[in-house]
């Protein structure tokens, strides 16, 4: 072979071997910038923040009804018309019995604290100079 046509050979080898260096590492670039997930949805809040905004609310509405808990219609007992009666009564008697029973317990503790009073203040008094 000749040397000259050797050369030239070698030189587009070196040539081929750069320009495919050279497309191996902008493929790994942009592979890093493709996985590079945080990144990328950084950019994408920085660019889109109306998209994002109205997305979570939406995926936050769906979700809510997703997962609602459907509970069975409550069955409402029907009473008589004695009970009724009864419970009506009940009700509008509560305050009166509240204030009844308010002035007994009074009574009640009046009675036991006065002659314990009233049997100090005699003995505070016959000891007294006035």
């Amino acid at each position: 072979m000749d040397r000259k046509t050797h050369q030239k050979e070698i030189e587009h080898l070196v040539r081929l071997s750069d320009t495919a260096r050279d497309s191996l590492t902008l493929g790994v670039e942009s592979m890093k910038r493709e996985l590079d997930v945080p990144t990328r949805v950084r950019s994408s809040l920085k660019a889109h923040p109306a998209r994002w905004m109205l997305g979570a609310m939406a995926a936050g509405l769906t979700a809510s009804r997703v997962f609602r808990s459907k509970s069975a219609p409550e069955v409402k007992k029907k009473r008589g018309l004695p009970l009724t009666l009864l419970g009506l009564t009940l009700t509008a008697v509560r305050p009166f019995a509240k204030v009844w029973l308010a002035d007994q317990v009074r009574n009640y503790l009046s009675a036991q604290l006065v002659p314990s009073v009233s049997k100090r203040s005699n003995s505070q008094s016959s000891t007294l100079p006035f």
